[in-house]
């Protein structure tokens, strides 16, 4: 089972977004007084999410006030509320006006004054309750909601982050007492089992850097991210990506792997398309069981290769008249 402490922050976290507890009262704090969060396990905030945000805040104002720590030298720490507070920002910018429709959004002076709980948090609390404030929205990418869940299991397990993975393959044989506290965790947490968890997206920690980057930044989908990863040659990689970015499904990046892309190391595939053609042209059991339109289109499709040979030979001179 999860340890008291552990299993009330959880539960606290689930309210982070609007926190009130006894002897508590909502304050306002100069927004330049406040810090994010340094164990915010979500790395990318989605641009045009918080400028979404960000007029919903100047129509309505905000709604929840930010869970804030006191720090010294009289500033505050972000426990719960950033994308509020980089909402925020984006209205009180002077260089960058927020613009809608083409027009700028007037300032707001009060959005210099945020409205905030003050709470005094430990180091070791301020992690858990940041990953589960976030494991709690939805538009997490699988990166940070990755980070997020092996920062949970390592302070449920007495860990550290880098002992999780090992931890998890030996608990997948033998989960024992260790296995059923993440059963709690995950239990409460409403986000599958910690056995999926391992097998199905523990694995995104080992993808190449260019790979991470290109989900953090372009959204690019986890099951192509994991295809692209396998290929140990970065340039073809590349390659992937750029085919990826353009709208490649998955079948179609996977097929292009296979054959080979550019910058990749291609050369192989040829000679081998090219005796598997040629042994079943040669086959005459194989020919004849093809049916009639079938045969017609095989037909068609080595007159168009044999045409492509022909126009080379035109487009090329002749060897033999070199040097004479």
């Amino acid at each position: 089972m999860l340890s008291d402490s552990l299993a009330e922050l959880v539960g606290e976290a689930s309210t982070v977004a609007a926190p009130t507890a006894a002897g508590e009262r909502v304050t306002d704090v100069a927004r330049d007084l406040i810090d994010p969060n340094p164990y915010q396990p979500r790395r990318h905030f989605d641009p045009q999410a918080l400028e979404q945000l960000a007029v919903s805040i100047h129509t309505h104002g905000v709604l929840q006030p930010l869970l804030v720590r006191p720090m010294p030298g009289g500033r505050y720490q972000i426990v719960g509320g950033e994308r509020r507070w980089r909402a925020i920002g984006l209205l009180t910018d002077p260089q960058r006006p927020l613009t809608v429709d083409g027009q700028p959004l007037p300032a707001r002076a009060e959005l210099e004054r945020v409205p905030v709980v003050i709470r005094d948090v430990a180091d070791t609390d301020m992690r858990i309750l940041a990953a589960v404030e976030n494991l709690q929205r939805t538009d997490l990418n699988i990166i940070d909601e990755v980070d997020a869940t092996v920062a949970l299991i390592a302070a449920t397990l007495g860990l550290s982050e880098d002992d999780v993975p090992a931890t998890l393959a030996r608990l997948v044989r033998v989960p024992g007492e260790q296995g059923a506290q993440l059963d709690a965790l995950f239990a409460q947490l409403g986000r599958g089992t910690w056995s999926s968890f391992f097998k199905n997206k523990l694995r995104v920690r080992r993808l190449p850097e260019d790979v991470l980057s290109a989900m953090r930044q372009d959204g690019l989908d986890y099951r192509k991210a994991t295809l692209i990863g396998a290929q140990p040659d970065a340039e073809r990689r590349a390659a992937l990506l750029d085919l990826a970015r353009g709208g490649a499904s998955v079948e179609q990046l996977s097929q292009a792997a296979k054959l080979g892309v550019p910058g990749g190391d291609a050369a192989p595939q040829a000679p081998d398309l090219s005796r598997l053609v040629g042994r079943r042209l040669t086959s005459a059991s194989a020919v004849s069981a093809l049916s009639a339109a079938r045969r017609k289109r095989l037909e068609r499709l080595l007159a168009q290769v044999n045409d492509l040979f022909e126009q080379q030979e035109k487009d090329t001179p002749d060897q033999r008249t070199k040097g004479r």
